[in-house]
């Protein structure tokens, strides 16, 4: 028995850690604790078996085969009704299986000496280090997080840099003509001064370098220097994206998970000038981890209402330090109309302008009753939170 719980514990630390890259199918029901759960039982399942079976060794290797089997089967069978559910259980349980098969016997003979000291401690060392393992890893898979943050300001490009200045040629580097021989034509006497000295002339052909005209930096492209003022109206499009999050309980767990929704189908505009901003949701874009959760959104949630508003009757008045690219914070009455229900909500904001992109991080929350809809339901699902938290992350560029 106690070897069949060590080798379990094991099982449980290597099976946990090989969890963490996974796609879990839900994460507060198949997470690094649950695995670590379940290697501890087979483990005592082996110690079991090999208590009993140590003498028929084919007896204990078919019986642990055909557990597998039984773990084959119910994983494929689920998998219609929970995605990933196969491609996630059946690789762990073919290392948790393995593990203790092989090391129960191993891990058998060693207890039958007689132990002293922490030797003795053996298998409940073991079985601690597994769950402080497994119950320490549990938010470090592959959860779905609805955080969101702005993206980075715009990196200035810099100046070209200038030519390199062109040597002109020096007198040595031109070969001297050859003198004609003199003539006994009289030559007109010219001022001294009008004609230039040797040593002026010297002076003139050793001169190095022609100063570089300074290239004049580019003017940044930007809706404000474009037209002298600053834009007015920006188009909400490309990188924006909303996540909503709502916290869980799935049945025969232990722990509740934050269950996050999702959509990029956001559209709308953001008006600088005292217009109302409005910004449209595509509700039948949500979507989440879990197909079945993705359907039950569209199909009994929002059947007949495909698109959720959200509008802010006006934007306050903007510090220059905003226009200057600096991030501004502060808060934002607007309304959520889905359906036939308005619900007047509080955004926290962050927001900052890039010349010809504004980017706006809000942040507010809502219950189930204040948008009018009845708390989603499903057998699977033990609690759901009352409160939503949402995100939302808008990306607008200035209208053409």
């Amino acid at each position: 028995m106690l070897a069949g719980l060590t080798a379990g514990a094991i099982a449980a630390i290597i099976a946990a850690l090989v969890s963490l890259p996974l796609h879990s199918p839900v994460d507060s029901a198949f997470n690094s604790a649950t695995v670590t759960i379940a290697a501890l039982a087979v483990g005592l399942i082996a110690g079991l078996l090999w208590m009993r079976l140590s003498s028929r060794v084919l007896w204990y290797v078919v019986t642990l085969a055909a557990l597998f089997v039984l773990i084959l089967v119910a994983a494929l069978i689920g998998n219609s009704q929970l995605e990933r559910l196969a491609s996630f259980s059946i690789p762990l349980a073919a290392i948790v299986i393995a593990v203790c098969a092989v090391f129960t016997p191993l891990l058998a003979a060693f207890f039958l000496r007689p132990a002293t000291g922490l030797l003795k401690w053996t298998p409940l060392i073991a079985v601690v280090a597994a769950l402080v393992v497994g119950f320490g890893l549990i938010a470090q898979g592959d959860a779905e997080s609805g955080e969101l943050a702005l993206p980075p300001p715009p990196t200035a490009t810099p100046p070209a840099a200038a030519p390199t200045a062109t040597a002109v040629p020096t007198a040595a580097a031109s070969p001297s003509p050859t003198p004609e021989p003199a003539t006994s034509v009289p030559q007109a006497t010219v001022p001294a001064t009008a004609v230039p000295t040797a040593t002026a002339g010297r002076a003139a052909a050793t001169s190095t370098t022609v100063p570089a005209e300074p290239t004049p930096e580019p003017a940044p492209t930007t809706a404000a220097s474009e037209s002298g003022e600053t834009a007015q109206t920006f188009i909400i499009g490309e990188g924006s994206k909303a996540t909503f999050t709502v916290e869980e309980e799935l049945g025969r767990s232990p722990i509740r998970f934050d269950a996050v929704i999702e959509s990029t189908g956001l559209s709308g505009e953001a008006n600088l000038d005292g217009r109302p901003s409005v910004v449209t949701l595509d509700l039948h874009s949500l979507s989440s981890d879990q197909q079945y959760r993705d359907r039950y959104i569209q199909s009994r949630m929002f059947p007949d209402t495909p698109e959720a508003i959200v509008t802010v009757d006006q934007l306050p008045d903007l510090p220059q330090s905003f226009l200057d690219g600096e991030t501004t914070t502060g808060q934002l009455d607007g309304s959520l109309q889905i359906g036939d229900t308005t619900t007047p909500l509080v955004f926290d904001v962050e927001a900052r302008h890039d010349g010809d992109v504004i980017n706006v991080l809000g942040r507010t929350t809502f219950t189930w009753e204040q948008l009018g809809l009845a708390k989603p339901t499903a057998r699977s699902v033990v609690y759901l939170a009352d409160e939503v938290r949402v995100q939302v992350l808008l990306v607008a560029r200035a209208a053409p």
